[in-house]
């Protein structure tokens, strides 16, 4: 017996990959000293927190809309695809983020077999929850980003270890030649 969705369509037809909705200055203005922001520079934090999100993305197999109000910024009403799978939005002066994540996560429901919208506003979580997307806390997330990070540094430091255990297999000459055939690119 095939599975299927709240549309009755088969659980095939979903993408598999979850769908998370960010709130992008809720998580800024959550921890403004991880953003590593001043007051009057948002852009910079904004970039920050778009590239820890998509380093995350691209690890996680996850897909993200990262959400602005754009209503004091030049981008209002601009959808930016910053690689496959991880969208940046920002609203137009009448729609606020909160209400273009509600939004959005009613309409994908049927097109994701799991939405999380990435929020610590208390009462949009209580919102999204009837549209059956599921709630992710800013510090879920920091939390998330911080156990990334910690498998990426441990994967790097295990393949450095690899790569001097093979150095110290080869013979001396064959360690020259490596080396000479290294140095002339």
């Amino acid at each position: 017996m095939r599975r299927r969705g709240n549309n009755g369509r088969n659980m095939a037809e979903y993408n598999l990959k979850p769908l998370w909705l960010v709130d992008g200055y809720n998580v800024i203005f959550a921890d403004p000293a991880y953003w590593r922001f001043e007051k009057d520079d948002l852009e910079h934090a904004r970039e920050f927190l778009a590239d820890t999100l998509l380093d995350l993305a691209k690890h996680t197999g996850i897909e993200v809309v990262l959400v602005f109000d754009g209503k004091k910024i030049g981008h209002a009403g601009q959808i930016i695809e910053r690689a496959p799978g991880f969208h940046i939005v920002y609203t137009t002066a009448q729609t606020t983020a909160d209400s273009y994540i509600e939004k959005a996560a009613f309409r994908q429901r049927d097109n994701y077999r799991y939405i999380y919208v990435v929020t610590s506003d208390g009462p949009e979580q209580s919102q999204v929850s009837g549209s059956g997307a599921y709630r992710k806390s800013v510090r879920d997330l920091m939390h998330d980003i911080r156990a990334d990070k910690k498998a990426q540094e441990e994967h790097s430091n295990f393949t450095q270890k690899q790569r001097v255990a093979l150095a110290e297999q080869l013979c001396p000459d064959a360690r020259d030649l490596l080396e000479r055939l290294r140095r002339r690119k």
